[in-house]
């Protein structure tokens, strides 16, 4: 359980460190956050012994992105494919955070 709720802060601390190395980048520190949580997410669904889909969500997530992505910049021709990944980045950001609060919410009920 501990190791539940030390991924996150393990996150955080990741996500200071690369605004410390890289303080101008494009990305932002939290954007490491994804894969701390998408593990701590894990961790809650094997906790409770329940089947986990979680891989391959995220992994149809990818699919889906890079073909609605691709397709996009196809129609619309000044579009920048690298704004677009960005911004479905953050998107990942936020549901994985999302996601993971809503488990451990599930969890401790």
């Amino acid at each position: 359980m501990t190791k539940i709720l030390l991924m996150p802060l393990l996150g955080l601390a990741a996500a200071y460190v690369v605004n410390l190395i890289w303080p101008k980048a494009s990305f932002r520190g939290y954007d490491v956050m994804p894969f701390f949580l998408i593990y701590a997410c894990q961790l809650l669904t094997d906790l409770k012994k329940l089947p986990s889909f979680l891989p391959s969500a995220f992994l149809l997530y990818f699919i889906l992105i890079l073909l609605s992505a691709i397709k996009w910049a196809m129609i619309n021709k000044n579009i920048s494919l690298s704004k677009m990944f960005r911004q479905f980045w953050s998107y990942l950001d936020a549901c994985s955070f999302f996601w993971y609060m809503g488990l451990l919410l599930v969890t401790m009920i």
